[in-house]
């Protein structure tokens, strides 16, 4: 499986789905919550990059990958609790992260061998 494939599945996520529930969230959290969300993703995006373009350090970008998924499983869950987002909405997105998380895994899991 190819990083970039991680790579595209973040950004069409973030393009599709994150981008237009976060102009939901109130003002207060724009810079906040959101940027971290945001900020979230771009770190997965640059460490896939990372990760494709090195040879050696590969598995510690996919492991600062895999936190990220983490983190924003946990932001997602906050989002949920604050009600900026709807139950349904928020476990749709868990699953796409945790999607995500899944092919990190596998990705991991073949740079051992």
């Amino acid at each position: 499986m190819e990083p970039l494939i991680l790579q595209k599945k973040t950004e069409v996520l973030l393009n599709k789905e994150i981008y237009p529930v976060l102009q939901k969230f109130p003002k207060a959290e724009k810079f906040a919550l959101c940027q971290e969300i945001k900020q979230a993703f771009y770190r997965i995006i640059r460490n896939t990059m990372l990760a494709n373009n090195v040879k050696t350090k590969r598995l510690e970008y996919f492991h600062q990958v895999d936190a990220d998924l983490k983190l924003l499983l946990v932001l997602l869950s906050i989002s949920r609790e604050q009600k900026y987002i709807t139950e349904r909405k928020a476990l749709q997105l868990q699953e796409r992260v945790s999607e995500l998380g899944r092919i990190t895994g596998g990705l991991m899991k073949a740079q051992v061998r």
